[in-house]
């Protein structure tokens, strides 16, 4: 099997927890996934079967512990593929923790209660896809993780305020799974501004001659 290439996340589930989600290999012979961890780079102590799933659960890390994060695939035969990259993850001694992989979605987890729920999931595809992809979009994700975890910290306190939350993410969400009609909604002022300032119709108008002329011959 060839190595992964996996894009694995840390996200946190509350201390001394760490909530570990990958993207899937496409090749057709896997048919499941090994996690392993440690404290140390490169040398994993423990490891969990996971199964087909692409998402895990590790409970009972040692808080203030550096823990070193990847995921093998393997076949039918056990036959497992080269380690994905690997991330580090600081368990915090305190209420929280803190991923150096960076790649958390503060509010949307605290609105919706869980950073494995499919909505938090679709954003956070977004954002790796949309955003990790061009150096706008990397200013905008540094600015929003510097500024969100109070944020989110407000929300998790009250269910009213996460209903709140929910609903003022749902257009977002809405656009980010309709990509092509949230585009077409954001040109289609463009277009029309557009063709308010050209003078289309007697080119309109030619074009449906020429037409009409083609035909008679």
């Amino acid at each position: 099997m060839a190595s992964l290439m996996l894009c694995v996340f840390a996200e946190e589930a509350h201390c001394a927890d760490v909530t570990v989600a990958w993207d899937a290999n496409p090749e057709p012979a896997v048919r499941g996934y090994v996690i392993y961890y440690g404290t140390s780079s490169g040398n994993y102590t423990q490891f969990i079967d996971v199964g087909k799933s692409t998402s895990c659960v590790i409970s009972g890390l040692e808080a203030g512990a550096t823990y070193y994060l990847a995921v093998t695939a393997y076949d039918d035969s056990r036959n497992e593929s080269g380690f994905s990259n690997e991330i580090v993850y600081a368990a915090s001694a305190g209420s929280g923790a803190e991923s150096s992989s960076g790649n958390r979605c503060f509010i949307a987890t605290a609105a919706f209660g869980s950073p494995m729920a499919p909505e938090v999931a679709l954003l956070r595809a977004f954002r790796d896809t949309w955003l990790l992809t061009n150096a706008p979009g990397r200013i905008f994700v540094d600015f929003y993780y510097r500024v969100s975890p109070p944020i989110a910290d407000f929300i998790s306190r009250d269910e009213n305020r996460r209903q709140i939350a929910r609903l003022a993410l749902m257009p977002l969400i809405y656009c980010v799974k309709n990509m092509t009609s949230a585009l077409a909604l954001l040109f289609f002022p463009l277009i029309i501004l557009i063709l308010r300032k050209v003078d289309w119709k007697p080119r309109f108008i030619a074009v449906c001659r020429k037409v009409i002329s083609g035909r008679s011959m």
